[in-house]
């Protein structure tokens, strides 16, 4: 019986020490969180008529031993394409569809000067060696790190890929953490939709921290009606397409007769 007593009293003194100990390691916690922010100068980019992309200033706080890596995605797509090839040994011809699945449509990274090396890497999961390993191609007997890279140099020319380099500057530090800032582009080639910027902190080779705002990108003025009546009055884009396109063609015909061309 004595016994028993004693394990009761051990068993209580235990529970009191969880206790006590309990809001000490929640305050420990909280001590070594790492902080990580992000704000955009603005999360809604209009397309009105004579868009012809833009860009946006970002800044935020990263701890002072991390670095930062920015990076803005779209959503994950289909991509089909066709695979040119040699036939008869000199003719270039498209030979076979390829098929891309879980592709971003958009996947521009930012970093600070000379930290490439240490913050781009399939172990961080950042950058196009990391894309590749989500992606399937098919058929599967196409060579994937051969049609990744060279639709990456696809999307490069249409500037929704890109890595680069020293486009992000620190600015002061403080007992929060150090200030950094960026200006990202945003292509023309960006199309109206949803999209996001992430700002990842990286300390030692590991992400450490990750934030994410959303962007939207919308259409106005013009476009946005051509949209509205394209997708809600299919009928009426049609006539109205017709139109445009008969009246051009009658106008380009009147200058060239007037201006004594053929007849």
């Amino acid at each position: 019986m004595k016994l028993g007593k004693n394990r009761m009293k051990r068993m209580i003194f235990m529970a009191l020490a969880i206790l006590l100990a309990g809001p000490v390691f929640l305050l420990a916690s909280d001590a070594v969180a790492v902080p990580l922010e992000l704000k955009l100068a603005s999360a809604t980019i209009n397309i009105s008529t004579f868009y012809n992309g833009t860009t946006l200033e970002v800044h935020g706080l990263v701890p002072v031993d991390a670095d930062v890596v920015l990076q803005v995605s779209g959503p994950r797509e289909e991509v089909h394409l066709k695979e040119k090839g040699k036939v008869a040994g000199f003719l270039w011809m498209n030979k076979n569809d390829v098929v891309l699945e879980n592709t971003p449509a958009v996947y521009m990274l930012y970093t600070p000067a000379g930290s490439q090396a240490k913050l781009i890497g399939p172990e961080l999961g950042i950058g196009y060696k990391a894309l590749v390993k989500d992606i399937a191609i098919s058929p599967e007997s196409a060579d994937k790190d051969f049609i990744f890279a060279e639709y990456v140099k696809l999307m490069e020319e249409s500037g929704v890929y890109a890595i680069n380099e020293a486009s992000v500057a620190y600015g002061a530090t403080t007992a929060d953490g150090r200030e950094f800032s960026a200006t990202l582009t945003i292509p023309s080639k960006m199309t109206a939709g949803e999209y996001h910027v992430t700002a990842m902190s990286v300390q030692d080779g590991v992400v450490v921290g990750q934030v994410q705002e959303k962007l939207d990108l919308q259409l106005s003025g013009l476009p946005a009606t051509i949209s509205a009546l394209a997708y809600g009055r299919p009928l009426l884009f049609g006539f109205m397409a017709v139109f445009i396109a008969v009246s051009a063609g009658l106008i380009i015909g009147v200058i060239f007769r007037g201006g004594g061309g053929a007849h």
